[in-house]
């Protein structure tokens, strides 16, 4: 219900466009330093839930702080807030995933599918908003507060049981230095992910784009978002369903290549169908790898250790994710000086960095076989 359209509140309603890109690379990085902190602190007191319960309470009161913004200053302060409660969500479920699922490639897709379900129903109801209320901001952003409230209490009701290997704490104790027991497929792994996550700016991107286009169409832009979640959904539960059985690095190289088309109709896009087709491609994109991504580093890290794998992949990641959305708010500049509209920027780079990954990608292959 916020991210279809806290862009344009940011953006044309506080008059924060100078500042978008530093504002979405620092949460953005909020979150992967949250995710990182968790995976460690996972490992070293071998308790999950607790993690997950205090990023939920988080992200009520976050949601909440931001339904009474009203400057560019108290909304970076509100989702700073909720990404960190985010990031501590994602890292206990990830971790609770890699113990308890058999089918770790359905599981993480599985995940993500009921992830964007919740998004795809949230900007459904955004659009019929907008559509009764206009672009009532805070209206929309006080009721978003209710589905956090009802998480909350869902997860006080489930009862998990940490693993007996992960409570023993004589047991496998943590210590920084087990990282060299990590092994080197994971590394090989690791060093594709910067120059994958630099195409992965904020879909606040997507939505500039589809504003500078589509000036008159704000109240079609949640459908938008909708119709990206619905193609990352179906995606992902397809993917979900083969990932365990096929070469998951072969299958992330066509998620990529994909994205890479999404990113050159990015650039050159000017009518609707351009605008829908790149929130087509990226959806599918989100849904073919996001499941993947968390899927190989829990195929490749030790039981004992998992925390401290997805740390590690959550810090590179969560720099990559800020250096790439500053990159793409500054990149604005350089569309310009190249003589296309300004929203094409962050397009361009996302393209170049997604095909130095899938070469990567493609020779690591080669190297293995």
């Amino acid at each position: 219900m916020v991210s279809a359209l806290l862009p344009i509140f940011f953006v044309y309603e506080l008059n924060g466009s100078e500042l978008f890109g530093y504002f979405e690379g620092t949460i953005v990085a909020v979150s992967y330093v949250a995710k990182m902190s968790a995976g460690f602190f996972m490992d070293v007191f071998k308790k999950k839930k607790p993690m997950l319960m205090l990023g939920a309470t988080l992200t009520v009161m976050s949601k909440t702080c931001l339904a009474c913004s009203w400057s560019p200053l108290l909304v970076f302060i509100s989702n700073s807030f909720d990404r960190f409660a985010k990031g501590l969500r994602h890292a206990a479920t990830d971790s609770i995933l890699a113990e308890i699922a058999t089918k770790g490639g359905f599981a993480y897709s599985l995940r993500y599918v009921m992830t964007v379900l919740g998004a795809f129903i949230g900007a459904i109801i955004t659009s019929l908003l907008v559509r009764s209320f206009g672009q009532n901001f805070h209206l929309i952003f006080t009721l978003a507060v209710i589905p956090t409230v009802i998480a909350l209490y869902i997860l006080k009701k489930i009862k998990y049981k940490e693993s007996q290997k992960s409570t023993t704490k004589n047991r496998h104790r943590w210590n920084l230095k087990d990282a060299r027991l990590i092994p080197r497929e994971y590394w090989s792994f690791i060093v594709a992910v910067p120059f994958l996550m630099l195409n992965r700016f904020s879909e606040g991107f997507i939505t500039l784009l589809a504003k500078e286009i589509l000036p008159d169409s704000v109240a079609q832009f949640p459908v938008f978002i909708a119709f990206y979640e619905l193609c990352a959904m179906l995606t992902a539960l397809t993917i979900g369903k083969i990932a365990d059985r096929v070469n998951k690095k072969v299958l992330l190289v066509y998620g990529i290549c994909i994205l890479i088309i999404a990113d050159l109709i990015g650039v050159f896009a000017h009518n609707f169908y351009c605008v829908l087709a790149v929130y087509l491609l990226s959806g599918i994109h989100m849904g073919a790898t996001q499941g993947l991504l968390a899927s190989i580093v829990a195929q490749y890290a030790p039981k004992h250790l998992i925390g401290t794998a997805f740390a590690i992949y959550y810090g590179i990641d969560g720099i990559s994710l800020f250096v790439s959305n500053c990159l793409a708010g500054a990149s604005f500049k350089l569309a310009g000086f190249l003589g296309i509209h300004e929203t094409a920027g962050p397009f361009i780079i996302g393209a170049i960095a997604s095909t130095i990954a899938t070469v990567y990608l493609i020779y690591s292959l080669k190297i293995r076989k």
